[in-house]
C-alpha cells in the first residue's frame, strides 16, 4: 500500500499525517496505521448484516438511556495525527461529545466495534486492538461471522481483559454498558426467507 500512497503524491515508509489523509481522493476506504495508509476493501454481506445487527442494539440501548451516540463505518477516528481508524460501529458517551467534529472523532469512543473479514482479521485482532488500547478505548467487541462469536474486552491495567465469549445460545453483557443484554442469534441469524 505504501507504493499507493507514493504514486498519488503522499510521502512513502510511514510518514503519512491525517492531512496527507485526508487529501487522497481515489474513491478507495482506507486506514492510517501509525503512519502507514491501509486500504480498507469493501466488506461481504456477513460482515455487514452483523455490523449494522450490532448497530441497532447498542443505538436502541443507548438511545433509550439517554448515553450518547452510536455511529458506523465509515467515519474518521482519530486519536493521533498519524492514525486514523474506522471501526465498524463505535459508542460514544455524553461525556466525550467535545470529541466530535463534523468531519471525524478527535480522540477515540468509549467502545469499538470490529466485525472480522477475510482481509481484516489479523489487523483488526493485532494492530488496531493495541491502538484502541493505547488511546483509551474502554471496551472492544470483536464480532466473528464464521464462528458466530462475539468477545467483549475490557480496558486493564496490563492490556485487554477479556471479559466473556458469547456464542449463538448466549446473551451478551457489557460491563461498560449495564444492563445491556443482547441475544447473540440476533446479530448473526438471517432475515426470515433469506438463504446464502
Amino acid at each position: 500500500m505504501l507504493e499507493a500512497a507514493g504514486t498519488i503524491g503522499l510521502p512513502v515508509k510511514g510518514n503519512l499525517t491525517y492531512a496527507d489523509y485526508l487529501k487522497i481522493d481515489d474513491g478507495q476506504r482506507y486506514e492510517l496505521i501509525e503512519g502507514e495508509l491501509v486500504l480498507t476493501p469493501a466488506p461481504g454481506f456477513w460482515h455487514q448484516h452483523a455490523a449494522a445487527n450490532i448497530e441497532a442494539l447498542l443505538r436502541d440501548y443507548v438511545e433509550k438511556q439517554k448515553l450518547g451516540l452510536v455511529l458506523d463505518a465509515p467515519f474518521d477516528v482519530v486519536p493521533a495525527a498519524n492514525v486514523v481508524l474506522q471501526p465498524d460501529v463505535l459508542y460514544l458517551s455524553r461525556e466525550r461529545f467535545h470529541l466530535l467534529t463534523g468531519d471525524c472523532l478527535k480522540g477515540v469512543p468509549d467502545l469499538a466495534v470490529e466485525v472480522l473479514s477475510p482481509s481484516s482479521g489479523r489487523r483488526d485482532r493485532l494492530q488496531k486492538s493495541r491502538l484502541y488500547l493505547r488511546y483509551g478505548v474502554k471496551e472492544y467487541w470483536v464480532a466473528d461471522p464464521a464462528a458466530q462469536t462475539v468477545e467483549v474486552f475490557s480496558a486493564g491495567e496490563k492490556g485487554w481483559f477479556l471479559a466473556g465469549v458469547y456464542g449463538p445460545e448466549d446473551v451478551l453483557a457489557s460491563p461498560l454498558l449495564p444492563g445491556l443484554a443482547a441475544p447473540v442469534d440476533g446479530i448473526f441469524r438471517l432475515p426470515e426467507g433469506l438463504e446464502l
